[in-house]
Parts: structure tokens; C-alpha cells; sequence
């Protein structure tokens, strides 16, 4: 199984770099050609039909997701076998394929990485493909689509290319009518409380699967949603088109809410998101900062439980900073603090994503 991990350089929000774990030689043995991996016995840089073939496995990988090839090993019937070391400059061989990935795939996959692992006698090549978003990829040498299917690659019939990438503009385009559909809905139904509020709404690209089956609450015990304010607690309930889990306060409205569509459109809604201090009149933006951050790693994590990988687009709001005489005087510009346009993300975590946002609302008051 390949695992996925992010790399961003210390304390700076940067494009998550999305990586593979590095390759352990002892767990070689034992692990079968499928999905996500392959077996190369070794790579002639001089031969231009192999380097193809190799150009269209990294292809076939980009458009199905996370992957790895490894050069230098033996395989039976796809199950590894044994080691069998490349000889040569090591550096100058991973040097030539990575150019040779980069520039033979459109988009580039700025992601995948060309490793050596050193042996005592010669190397092994690791070619690390994390998930991308952006695709679908090609070959641009033959204009070659492939997507991996099994331990086999497969050309994509245009049917199947139409429907298997979503343009990125009407994908966020989709995400702002659904949400402001769900703003207008619950404006209307009067459930949560009229005042501050923090609004985010998430659109995964399962939505667009229409065979993905959707949330369900089949068993006898109730699913907690992740929840904004640390002493809500939230448990899913049927609803209109989904599923809802809100936290209601002593007057019978909601102060906080988490709806997710049958089509996996997520709304969340946490009313008050941002405090003040009693008797000192300190506005809380160190602990909106934190429980917004710890929010949207727990909304990650429950993404991951129900195996809804992405990417995402995602817009946040925070809206009414102006609903009572102290906030006018925290926040004198800006009513609302919103992303303008969704942004797409490969997870909802994402650092650069939420500091950003944090950014925002910290400019946006007296503090700014």
C-alpha cells in the first residue's frame, strides 16, 4: 500500500507538496503488482519504445492516483522475487527520467519524484507518484491518455475522459450555487441563530461520481460529527436530501450544525465562531485561530474515515461581525470575511488554505 504524506518548510504556509513514503527494502518482499505499484527488471535509456512504455505507466498512475514504480527488481507473475541492481551513474540515470517525466506529461506532474536507493553493489530506481489533481494526463509525445486499472494500463475512451474530470471552473462554480442554496435554506427555516457566524462549504470530487454510495446511519450507534465549539456535541440525523448533526442551545435554536448532501456536498455552520473575553473585552481571535485549525483537521480526519480522498473545493465565510456594538468596534471595515472564490485543495486541511483564512480575518479587525 502506498502511503501519502505533505511536506511544507517549517512554520511557512507553501504549496503542500504532496509525497511517498520512501521505499524500505525490507518490505520488498511479499508485495504484488496492482493499483498502486509496479516492477521494472531495469531501463535502457537508449531505446526510445521502452522509455515510452515508461512515460505511459507514470501516465496510467497520474490518472488513476497515488502510485510508485520500482526499476531493478525481478517479479513473478507480478509478485516481487528478488533485486536486481542497475548499474551506472546513478544520479545522471534519475537525473535523465525525471526530465524525461517532466517533460513528457502534460500537465506536468510537479509532484513525481525520481529516487535512487543505493546497494552496496548498484541501485534501485523509485519513481514516487503521489496524487494529482489538474489531470487528465497525457502523453504529449503520441497524445496517449491511459489510466491504471489493476496491475494493467488501459487507454481512456473520450466517454470515459468526459466524465472522469470535472473542469476546475465549474467545479467551483457548482460549489458557491450549492452553498448559497444551503445559506438561503437555513436563513429561511429560522434554525440557527441570526448573529456572527462561521460558514464553510466543501465539494469533494466524489460528488461527481454519481455511483459513490452516499453518507449513511445503517447501524445502531450514531456517528458524531466533528464539531466547531469544544463543548458541542453533535450526532447525525436524517434529513432533507442528507444527513445533519446540530448542537442546540437553551432556546431551541441551533449554534452549530454539520450538513452533508446524499451527493457528499458538506455545509457547516458554527454560530459565534469568534468570542470576547467576559469583563475584559478582548476579542478571541488566538482561540478562533485554534479551534478553526483543530476544526478543519478533525473535518480531514472524518473525510478519511469515509473514504472521500478529493481533492476539494472549499470557501469559508465569516459572516455578521457586525451584529452587536462590541464586534462593530473589533471589526469597523467588514461586516463578512469570505473567500472570494473557492479554492481547490487536495485536502481540507490544507495549511496554506486555513492561514490564509486566518490572515483574512485578523486583517479585517482593529487588530489588522
Amino acid at each position: 500500500m502506498v502511503k501519502v504524506s505533505v511536506t511544507t518548510a517549517k512554520d511557512t504556509p507553501k504549496r503542500r507538496r504532496t509525497t511517498i513514503e520512501p521505499l524500505v527494502l525490507a518490505d520488498l518482499a511479499g508485495l504484488q503488482e496492482g493499483q498502486d505499484l509496479d516492477f521494472k527488471r531495469s531501463i535502457e535509456m537508449d531505446k526510445p519504445e521502452l522509455k515510452t512504455r515508461l512515460v505511459g505507466d507514470v501516465v496510467a498512475f497520474l490518472n488513476r492516483g497515488a502510485g510508485r514504480i520500482i526499476i531493478g527488481v525481478e517479479e513473478k507473475q507480478g509478485r516481487f522475487d528478488s533485486i536486481r541492481p542497475l548499474l551506472g551513474d546513478a544520479d545522471k540515470i534519475t537525473l535523465a527520467l525525471q526530465t524525461m517525466i517532466q517533460d513528457r506529461i502534460l500537465p506536468v506532474p510537479v509532484d513525481v519524484q525520481v529516487v535512487p536507493v543505493h546497494l552496496e553493489s548498484g541501485f534501485l530506481i523509485d519513481i514516487q507518484i503521489p496524487r494529482h489533481r489538474g489531470g487528465p494526463f497525457m502523453d504529449r509525445s503520441n497524445g496517449g491518455y491511459l489510466v491504471r486499472s489493476g496491475a494493467r494500463n488501459l487507454p481512456i475512451d473520450p466517454g470515459m475522459l468526459r466524465s472522469s474530470f470535472i473542469d476546475e471552473l465549474a467545479w467551483m462554480t457548482r460549489l458557491d450555487e450549492l452553498t448559497a442554496a444551503e445559506d438561503e435554506r437555513l436563513a429561511e427555516g429560522g434554525r440557527m441563530i441570526a448573529g456572527q457566524a462561521l460558514r464553510i462549504g466543501i465539494l469533494p470530487r466524489e460528488h461527481f461520481d454519481h455511483l459513490h454510495e452516499p453518507f449513511r446511519e445503517d447501524g445502531p450507534v450514531r456517528t458524531s460529527g466533528p464539531h466547531f465549539h469544544e463543548h458541542s456535541r453533535q450526532w447525525f440525523k436524517t434529513c432533507e436530501d442528507g444527513h445533519e448533526a446540530i448542537s442546540i442551545n437553551f432556546n431551541r435554536r441551533g449554534t452549530e450544525r454539520l450538513f452533508i448532501r446524499d451527493d457528499w456536498f458538506v455545509h457547516a455552520y458554527a454560530g459565534y465562531a469568534i468570542g470576547m473575553e467576559q469583563g475584559g473585552g478582548r476579542l478571541m481571535l488566538g482561540e478562533f485561530d485554534q479551534d478553526f485549525e483543530r476544526y478543519m483537521q478533525d473535518l480531514a480526519a472524518f473525510f478519511a474515515e469515509q473514504e472521500i480522498v478529493g481533492p476539494f473545493a472549499v470557501t469559508f465565510a465569516l459572516q455578521a461581525l457586525n451584529d452587536t456594538e462590541p464586534m462593530k468596534l473589533f471589526f469597523p471595515r467588514s461586516a463578512t470575511v469570505r473567500t472570494l472564490r473557492p479554492r481547490l485543495v487536495d485536502a481540507v486541511d490544507d495549511p496554506e488554505l486555513i492561514t490564509d483564512f486566518k490572515r483574512r480575518v485578523r486583517q479585517a479587525s482593529a487588530y489588522g
